[in-house]
């Protein structure tokens, strides 16, 4: 992958002072992990109301975001709203929605008027396509108003890159803010076969470990097929993932359909090859979740967005160690700052609560970490600090309740840490945002209102062919160019002069 060698520090400096004009009155920050979240009784204090206004009446709150539904949800939801009583007076209701379902989830229940509360989106989740279509309501009053807390410590430049239009549609997790891919493997079987990782650089190197794999272990899946596999070709999308118009990251800034790439047909290629030679799970392009086989360790390797320690939490999660192999380098784009947010839906009917809520999330270490990882004593135990151990007599991924959503929500810089992890985890974050090559538009957020009609076309046409194209059960030879034509039909090339316009105004803001 080219990338440029300028480190991200010095881009992020001059973005803020272009960018946070669409955001006026954000605090000073350093970089998104470096502030300390205030106390419990601090946020508590900020977000009741004052004494000289009316007691606050009692609301159930909804939280949706992609997974596995957990045994003891039930348990969890009660331990928070005994928290949350005492502080913004409201119950809450998690939903976990398997991730074969949940964009035509919430889709059905935004187009239906049903009522719900707060939703996981991102950059890479339709969140441009959402906004265009009004699914989420507008923010920047509300977290003015309610979330004082949290605007005050967050980055700027974050606020400022997940905004559309100068207006905030989601809150941005305060995480990393660049992105590196690779894969996992199952530790078990790396040791068992003596496999040497360090000869991986690319998936084509994989090829002999899934040979042996499927040759001995009967059981297990060499590769999970899905639609991630095809992102390690070296583009920066922009706006939803669904939608093709992208740069190449090499410092060039002319947008194109990352579909017609020599990079896209040589992956296509080798996916396509994997699938013949029963490398995936059967009926990939169906069969889509991932979760069971994870909790099973019935799956050797698969693709991941990679942070330091990944492979730790991973393992904590699964059940079984796992091991990471990186890819690609440490880059930040414009869509590393919409990489995990908190939308309110506009069907809510407590969105002025919603936003207390998020404000906890990002302030409060007990209800954040309550909602990630259960109820202390009985989903985990403290060591010493932030942290944590598996009770005596469990296992790790088996104690009722592991959802894995710890990236999805708040501020994961006060997220406590597994006695497997490196006690210098978030300390490593930070470097690792120092680390990343900044793209030439960090920063820049792309407005979908001028051409939603076209993309809410292609997004459906992308959904009938991804699944199929990226796990080689559609001949790419025969399906990629009437995928592409489709596309065409449907306004691509007006979305794409869309995109290069919006970008190109963006640019010459900064020169």
């Amino acid at each position: 992958m080219q990338v440029r060698s300028k480190k991200i520090g010095a881009t992020l400096l001059a973005s803020v002072t272009v960018l946070s004009m669409a955001l006026a009155g954000c605090a000073k920050s350093d970089i998104a992990s470096e502030s300390p979240a205030p106390s419990a009784q601090a946020a508590s204090a900020a977000s009741a109301a004052p004494s000289s206004k009316p007691a606050l009446e009692p609301v159930e709150l909804s939280i949706y975001y992609p997974g596995t539904e957990q045994k003891d949800k039930a348990v969890v939801e009660a331990e928070l709203n005994k928290l949350l009583k005492d502080k913004i007076n409201a119950t809450v209701k998690i939903n976990a929605v398997d991730w074969g379902n949940w964009a035509q989830k919430i889709n059905l229940m935004s187009a239906s008027g049903e009522p719900f509360d707060l939703l996981f989106t991102a950059g890479w989740d339709n969140f441009s396509g959402n906004v265009a279509k009004g699914a989420f309501l507008e923010l920047t009053p509300l977290l003015d108003k309610f979330a004082k807390e949290t605007k005050s410590q967050m980055n700027p430049l974050l606020l400022s890159g997940t905004a559309v239009g100068g207006k905030l549609y989601a809150i941005p997790v305060e995480k990393e803010m660049a992105s590196q891919f690779g894969i996992v493997l199952n530790k078990e079987l790396v040791d068992k076969y003596k496999f040497d990782i360090s000869t991986i650089k690319s998936y084509a190197d994989l090829e002999p470990m899934l040979k042996t794999i499927k040759e001995k272990e009967t059981t297990v899946t060499p590769f999970w097929g899905g639609k991630n596999n095809v992102s390690l070709i070296p583009f920066e999308q922009i706006g939803n993932g669904a939608v093709p118009g992208a740069i190449k990251m090499d410092g060039t800034t002319k947008v194109v359909n990352q579909w017609e790439s020599p990079e896209m047909q040589q992956t296509l290629k080798l996916l396509k090859d994997w699938n013949q030679k029963g490398y995936f799970q059967k009926d990939p392009a169906t069969q889509k979740d991932a979760g069971p086989s994870n909790k099973a360790g019935t799956t050797f390797a698969q693709w991941q967005q990679l942070t330091p320690g990944k492979d730790a939490v991973l393992s904590q999660q699964w059940g079984h160690p796992m091991v990471q192999v990186e890819l690609t380098k440490p880059y930040t784009s414009s869509g590393d700052l919409s990489g995990a947010m908190t939308a309110i839906s506009r069907t809510s009917k407590n969105a002025d609560r919603a936003m207390m809520l998020i404000n906890l999330m990002h302030t409060d270490e007990k209800i954040l970490n309550t909602l990630v990882f259960g109820v202390e004593g009985k989903h985990y135990v403290k060591k010493s600090g932030n942290i944590i151990s598996v009770p005596d007599g469990m296992k790790a991924g088996q104690t009722g309740y592991s959802p894995g959503n710890n990236y999805m929500f708040g501020k994961q810089f006060i997220n406590y840490l597994w006695d497997n992890e490196d006690a210098q985890k978030w300390e490593k974050y930070k470097k690792f945002n120092e680390s990343a090559t900044p793209s030439k538009i960090v920063g820049f957020s792309y407005d979908a209102e001028p051409v939603k009609n076209e993309e809410a076309a292609i997004v459906n046409i992308y959904n009938a062919y991804i699944d199929g194209l990226s796990t080689g059960v559609l001949d790419y030879e025969k399906e990629l160019p009437a995928f592409i034509d489709k596309m065409k039909k449907a306004g691509l090339d007006k979305i794409i002069a869309e995109k290069q316009k919006q970008l190109d105004g963006f640019l010459s803001t900064k020169k």
